[in-house]
């Protein structure tokens, strides 16, 4: 009876602390909403298109114009396995990206994931001035 009692004593716990993330299906206990956003910035006005998605959830195909922005929210499993990969184009080449990964970025960006597509390459900036700047370079299109 005793072991009944503690079970449902764990289990009504859980479902008092359950979150449910308005992107990530999980549990996401305590954690704090991250959200990741890319802005255009390349050169000569091209479009970025951009595909984002998780395991659980496709966030879609946007296209963004110059200085156009594209931003999503959502809390972290507590599981620490949260993965956002990403495709990212534009007329002269392209990226494939994990642009938000728990083990990668929790302490990188905890609360707030900037991306920024250049000619140069896609710029991750950090919240933390102990962490360096990521850069991803464009793959070149196959003629």
């Amino acid at each position: 009876m005793f072991l009944l009692v503690k079970h449902v004593f764990i289990l009504a716990l859980v479902i008092a602390f359950w979150e449910a993330s308005p992107v990530v299906t999980g549990i996401s206990i305590g954690m704090s909403e991250v959200s990741v956003s890319v802005t255009n910035s390349l050169q000569g006005n091209l479009n970025l298109t951009i595909h984002c998605k998780s395991k659980d959830d496709d966030l879609g195909i946007h296209v963004l114009p110059f200085n156009g922005r594209y931003q999503w929210q959502f809390k972290p499993n507590i599981f620490g396995t949260t993965l956002f990969s990403c495709d990212l184009s534009m007329r002269d080449g392209s990226i494939g990206y994990d642009l938000y990964s728990y083990e990668k970025d929790r302490l990188r960006c905890p609360t707030e994931c900037i991306w920024v597509a250049k000619t140069e390459g896609l710029v991750g900036l950090s919240q933390d001035a102990a962490f360096s700047t990521i850069l991803v370079k464009w793959q070149p299109r196959a003629n």
